[in-house]
């Protein structure tokens, strides 16, 4: 009899903890409610159970391009009724809620499809720890955070305009809409929402969608997450530095082809734009369907560099042919030199060196006039000194002497322009060629650019 008592005496005692750390009077409302309560059977009231679904986005974790997976944390927001819980306030001392651990009701089965976790980190886990909030109408509500890993289809054409909208589809796994039906009244919250440093938050909507199954009609509700990234930090870490890399090869076409240094200057630049791509290689999202537009740019900037290092071989080659003593045609020589070279303005180095030499012939003509004069001035002088014949004499051989020398000089100078127009005459061309190839070169660079940075900002 005494061990009787004490049991009794025990349960009165610790009333209070096998209920959960309840008062009194809720724990009251749970002995009445859930005393004959089957947690394992879904509300059975006159209609179908309806859950009403929110969702509040609180940020974009990330989003991996390679593995197409959106992580986001969210709060989770379910309301339905279970007639089952109902109670009257007022013969439960005013009791008006109760909160009731997950474990001992029932709870719809709300699923995220495109769940791409495993194990205990499946989606909405998290809800088990969390308890749910009872009125006394038998409104029945949990609230609770989550992160979410969802599959998105990720479309980087536009790359590093792109816009991504990732849905996030959840239904009933096992439950029809002729007993449970999910419903969603509104878009979701932001309200709470951290930006993310690389993801614009443009929206998010919400949508049901119901399907058809072995002839039964489920309903889902899918939240789609938009999304747009921040193109600053790739055009400064990655699209200037390409079209800058490419800019500076136009240099190599204003190098004169006697300088040697066109063809090591667009190699160089060919494998510093090689050497970036390597280093940027992680940038890029590494999608082959649809091909993203960058990658085209960069393919269009790789085959640039290299008819840079073609055409300044061309150049040079033609340079070459001068200095061993090839000839002309004379096809050559009317195309390229008097209508393409007129039209782009280039100047033949022959003809600019006979300019100076005739100004040149002239300033040394003055000067030998000027010193052809002293004989006759040191002959006036000798006859009003009486000096000696002999002085005289050797004095005008002299100046004559020095007018021989520089008449042959002159006509050997002829001589040597005259050999040497063949040599001018490619070196014209090659100037031709250089001026057309630059100007070429620097539409192509400067349309290229244009066009892609039009097409990535639409």
């Amino acid at each position: 009899m005494s061990q009787v008592y004490y049991i009794w005496l025990a349960v009165c005692i610790f009333k209070p903890v096998l209920c959960g750390h309840c008062s009194n009077q809720t724990c009251d409302v749970l002995d009445t409610l859930l005393g004959s309560y089957q947690k394992n059977m879904h509300p059975r009231c006159d209609t179908p159970v309806e859950i009403h679904l929110g969702l509040a986005l609180r940020q974009v974790v990330s989003l991996a391009e390679t593995r197409q997976i959106l992580t986001s944390n969210v709060w989770i927001r379910l309301n339905w009724t279970d007639c089952r819980l109902a109670w009257n306030v007022t013969d439960m001392k005013g009791t008006a809620i109760v909160h009731v651990p997950f474990h001992r009701i029932w709870t719809p089965d709300v699923t995220l499809y495109d769940d791409t976790s495993f194990g205990n980190n499946i989606a909405m886990s998290e809800r088990k720890f969390h308890k749910l909030a009872v009125t006394s109408d038998g409104m029945v509500s949990q609230k609770f955070p989550t992160v979410l890993s969802s599959i998105c289809q990720v479309d980087a054409t536009y790359f590093p305009f792109d816009k991504q909208d990732c849905p996030l589809q959840f239904g009933l796994w096992v439950y029809d809409d002729s007993v449970v039906v999910l419903n969603s009244d509104m878009d979701g919250d932001t309200t709470s929402y951290q930006e993310n440093a690389e993801w614009d938050l443009t929206g998010i909507g919400a949508m049901k969608r119901p399907y058809s199954l072995n002839g039964l009609n489920y309903s889902t509700v899918t939240y789609t997450v938009s999304i747009q990234r921040r193109p600053a930090f790739f055009m400064v870490t990655f699209f200037f530095p390409c079209f800058l890399i490419c800019s500076m090869s136009i240099l190599g076409f204003f190098l004169p082809p006697a300088s040697g240094e066109k063809v090591g200057l667009q190699v160089t630049l060919l494998l510093s734009l090689t050497v970036f791509q390597f280093l940027t290689l992680d940038t890029l999202p590494p999608n082959s369907k649809p091909l993203p537009l960058m990658c085209i740019y960069l393919v269009l900037i790789m085959l640039l560099a290299s008819a840079s290092c073609v055409l300044a071989v061309v150049v040079l080659r033609v340079h070459m042919k001068g200095e061993q003593g090839w000839k002309v045609p004379s096809l050559a020589r009317s195309l390229l030199i008097n209508k393409l070279g007129r039209l782009l303005r280039v100047k033949r180095p022959h003809i600019l060196r006979e300019h100076a030499n005739g100004i040149l012939d002239k300033d040394n003509q003055a000067a030998s006039v000027r010193e052809s004069s002293l004989p006759h001035t040191s002959e006036a002088a000798s006859s009003t000194t009486s000096s000696t014949e002999f002085g005289a004499v050797l004095t005008s051989f002299e100046n004559i002497s020095k007018s021989l020398n520089h008449l042959l000089k002159h006509l050997n100078d002829e001589k040597e322009a005259h050999d040497s127009m063949e040599y001018q005459d490619w070196l014209t061309i090659a100037f031709t060629l250089d001026r057309l190839f630059l100007i070429l070169y620097a539409a192509l660079s400067v349309i290229t650019f244009l066009i892609f940075l039009i097409q990535l900002s639409t």
